[in-house]
């Protein structure tokens, strides 16, 4: 089954192939119901049963090289039941017992008096790679790493960005670390779209100037499943208008909550802890309300409070936010989140799934000055509700031909803040962001003489709009409204973005695969916005200083006259209005190529490339106002913004084995190289508006090239009794360091005029992650080491405050299984309570000290 981005499966067009294809597999005795799925997921077979599978029934074990019908044999010995195979890549299981009469589904079929569950649909989301990875992961050619349902149940957190911190070559950006607001940074790329951001497929590209990150998501960890992590662009559905790759934060469906056999099923969680770890609970359930139709709903509450820093070392700044004490100011939130949806099975080939998820962010921004009063604290108040509609057709008849997967979605966001008089934004004012996209592909598949093709191809699109208010005003003594003005680098404004994508898989023999595909992306940009000019004043009238007098004529004749003098009266100062029309418009072919090959059955070398394509935001596009409460002529718009430009270049492989030094014991590695080259990159500089006759502080085009080298590893070894893994992020950048100016010079980013700060991944981060498991695998006792050098941007006026020591952190964490719905969690985070700022963050934004958690995890 060829699967495209976002929805993450494996590339497997063998599917026409007559030829027996063999799998490595790794599967440990367990419910048959999981087992089939299991195999359902690393083979990408579809394995349809209309039999109950009663939960005590279990599986053999499964460690090799199998086809699927050897699998299947050995899955099912001794529980009697058979199976058949029903088409290409599409099996039936069978239990004379439970027998009745009528048709025999075909590889897609349905009975319409029970149900039919499709194993290869399940999406399982955990398997034998680091930290649960799924198989699929090292048996896709490309840059690609999932952080698991596992992964997330066993690392209670106090935001959802903590769980990217082990993604090798991901960091997530904590420069405003009071903000829960989730902003990634994937190879030194981030904000602006750079890095595609969506929950279930839906666009999150809201954005909100500051002198840290600008792109936010958020999003609770209640209900993830799991998170996909592309590190390039692709030829599908995802890439459309971003850089350097992609996350998809994906939420629950019905069967991860119901057990096969089941009408109904969910799952409780309740995490408390120290370090003001208050309570994080949440709890969904989905009903199986007929053969055809489920819905799913849930709620979570969190409520964590302004923590203890590290009490072992020092941070040199963190005393801004910290005051006298070992608390870091505004570093608690309360988050409620609920999710809704519903699938439904309108026909025995289409599926319908619609969706709603809702966060509820509250929490406050702010830092300590003595030098001002109401305590020496600045405070604002901030409230953000994120709304996320999604609606999934999936239309697969059953042939090679079609393969329809069709979404439409709507994103709303709206970010409420009131601050206290001291800030740039005074009184409350709010940012909206929303964003309504859809997408369209279809696969198609055929078996030539000269080997097996799959085509992928479709149609992606996406609409923003912005808009931000301040409700307090602002009228200047002329009566002039400069309201719109005061938007804090945070403009109002409207981009269209649209991407047309096809892709080539083939496969002339069983070890190699040739991929190929080409998109064109296009954007379009259209609004105004209006600028302020220098302050002037107008002449209002005259005043008389000096009357003057006629001439005086005597005999000897008449002398001069002298002339009244005047001076000018001046009206009150005022800045002349500029109207500016943005209307801009673009586009480019951004192809892309993979071969890999398969010289063993566990070692997969590839190569990739790609080309990709930003367009300016809403942000950058529209940026007027000024930095400070009243500076209306700070900012303008740069009518020549330039897209960005990216090509990579990935060279890597996969190793999934099983069986290596016991009978059950596997291994999986990643290893990718990579080098970028990006022209055109945007960052901040100013530019002379002709019409205004001044120059304005605003967003352009660096010169030269940038350029980002790097490897990344993720490996794993998993003997069951014990396991150890880890991953490896090396990376170097040399970012573009001046822009023109005006009169045609090149001006330095660090001469005071330009950006706050470039971010800059550290040079090396090195994850361990290793324990045991005892009583029958019921215990889990497990350790984890961070090892983190130095962070040093090179760019930026402000950039002294986003070095970075380098630091070491130590975790515990364990699990007792009761039984298999009741688990028992326990974790102490930061155990040698050292005091660090975390890498791509601010100086004086220390991480919480030593924190123990525990929860309780029950399934029904």
């Amino acid at each position: 089954m060829i699967t495209t981005v976002p929805a993450f499966g494996q590339n497997n067009v063998e599917a026409t192939a007559t030829t027996p294809t063999t799998y490595p597999l790794n599967i440990s005795a367990k419910p048959l119901a999981a087992a089939i799925a299991d195999l359902g997921a690393s083979s990408g077979w579809r394995i349809l049963y209309t039999i109950q599978l009663a939960p005590d029934i279990r599986s053999q074990p499964l460690n090799g090289n199998y086809t699927v019908a050897q699998a299947l044999a050995q899955l099912l010995a001794g529980t009697g039941i058979t199976y058949r195979i029903t088409g290409p890549k599409a099996a039936l299981l069978i239990d004379p017992s439970q027998s009745r009469a009528g048709p025999v589904p075909s590889g897609d079929g349905v009975q319409l008096d029970t149900i039919v569950v499709d194993a290869a649909r399940s999406d399982n989301t955990t398997g034998s790679g680091y930290q649960g990875t799924p198989d699929w992961v090292y048996q896709r050619p490309a840059a690609v790493s999932v952080i698991s349902r596992e992964a997330i149940e066993s690392s209670p957190t106090r935001n959802a960005r903590d769980l990217l911190d082990n993604v090798a070559g991901v960091y997530a950006n904590r420069s405003a670390a009071q903000n829960p607001g989730i902003s990634v940074n994937i190879r030194g790329l981030q904000d602006q779209d750079r890095i595609a951001t969506m929950i279930d497929g839906a666009r999150q590209n809201f954005q909100r100037s500051g002198h840290g990150a600008t792109q936010r998501t958020y999003v609770d960890t209640a209900f993830l499943r799991q998170i996909d992590v592309e590190k390039s662009t692709t030829s599908g559905v995802g890439s459309a208008g971003a850089l350097g790759g992609l996350v998809n934060f994906r939420t629950f469906i019905a069967d991860d909550l119901i057990k096969p056999g089941n009408q109904y099923g969910g799952v409780v969680n309740a995490t408390t802890g120290t370090n003001a770890y208050n309570f994080d609970g949440s709890t969904a359930a989905a009903v199986r309300v007929s053969e055809r139709f489920s819905v799913l709903g849930g709620v979570s509450y969190k409520n964590i409070g302004a923590y203890d820093v590290g009490k072992n070392g020092t941070i040199p700044t963190a005393n801004t936010y910290t005051g006298t004490g070992d608390v870091l100011l505004f570093s608690g939130q309360e988050v409620f989140s609920t999710i809704l949806k519903a699938e439904a099975l309108t026909t025995e080939d289409v599926k319908i799934t619609i969706g709603w998820l809702h966060n509820d962010s509250r929490y406050n921004t702010g830092n300590y000055d003595n030098t001002i009063a109401r305590g020496g604290i600045l405070k604002s108040s901030e409230q953000v509700a994120n709304d996320t509609f999604t609606s999934a057709l999936d239309w697969n008849p059953g042939n090679d031909i079609v393969d329809l997967k069709a979404k439409l979605y709507y994103n709303h966001l709206k970010n409420d803040t009131v601050s206290d008089g001291a800030f740039a934004l005074t009184g409350p004012s709010n940012f909206v962001f929303s964003t309504l996209g859809g997408t369209v592909e279809n696969t198609s598949r055929f078996a030539t003489d000269i080997g097996a093709l799959a085509l992928n191809y479709g149609l992606e699109a996406f609409s923003d709009t912005g808009k931000t208010t301040l409700q307090r005003g602002f009228v200047s003594q002329t009566g002039a409204d400069y309201s719109s003005t005061l938007t804090g680098g945070t403009p109002s404004g409207n981009r269209e973005v649209a991407s047309g994508f096809t892709s080539a898989t083939f496969k002339p023999t069983e070890w190699v695969t040739l991929i190929g595909g080409v998109r064109y992306d296009w954007y379009h940009i259209a609004g105004n916005a209006t600028i302020y000019g220098n302050e002037t004043r107008d002449v209002i009238g005259q005043l008389m200083t000096n009357p003057g007098r006629p001439a005086i004529c005597n005999a000897r004749g008449c002398g001069v006259a002298i002339p009244p003098t005047y001076v000018p009266i001046y009206g009150p100062s005022y800045y002349p209005a500029y109207n500016l029309d943005v209307d801009r418009d673009g586009g480019a072919w951004l192809p892309n190529f993979t071969i890999a090959f398969q010289p063993t059955e566990w070692l997969q070398p590839f190569a990739k490339y790609s080309k990709s394509y930003r367009p300016p935001t809403v942000m950058e596009s529209f940026l007027n106002g000024g930095h400070d409460s009243n500076v209306v002529n700070g900012y303008a718009p740069n009518p020549s913004l330039r897209p960005e430009r990216g090509d990579t270049y990935e060279a890597g492989f996969n190793v999934l084995a099983n069986g290596i030094l016991a009978e059950r014991d596997s291994i999986r590695f990643k290893t990718v190289g990579f080098y970028r080259e990006i022209t055109d990159y945007i960052s901040y500089g100013y530019i002379l508006n002709a019409q205004a006759n001044r120059q304005y502080d605003t967003f352009v085009n660096l010169n030269g090239v940038t350029r980002m080298k790097g490897v990344e590893i993720e490996a794993n070894y998993d003997a069951r009794f014990l396991y150890i893994g880890g991953t490896v992020t090396r990376i170097d950048t040399e970012f573009s360091d001046s822009f023109t100016s005006p009169v045609g010079r090149d001006i330095a980013i660090n001469s005071g005029r330009g950006a706050a700060v470039i971010f800059e991944q550290p040079k090396l981060r090195v994850t361990l992650d290793a324990g045991i498991r005892l009583l029958d695998e019921k215990l889990t006792l497990g350790t984890r080491i961070v090892d983190v050098s130095k962070t040093e941007p090179a760019l930026g006026s402000l950039r002294s405050g986003y070095d970075m020591p380098a630091y070491r952190v130590y975790d515990i964490y364990g699990s007792y299984a009761f039984d298999e719905a009741t688990k028992l969690r326990f974790a102490v985070n930061n155990l040698t309570d050292v005091a660090y700022a975390p890498a791509v963050g601010a100086n004086f934004y220390a991480a919480p000290g030593r924190t123990a958690t525990v929860s309780l995890n029950y399934k029904f």
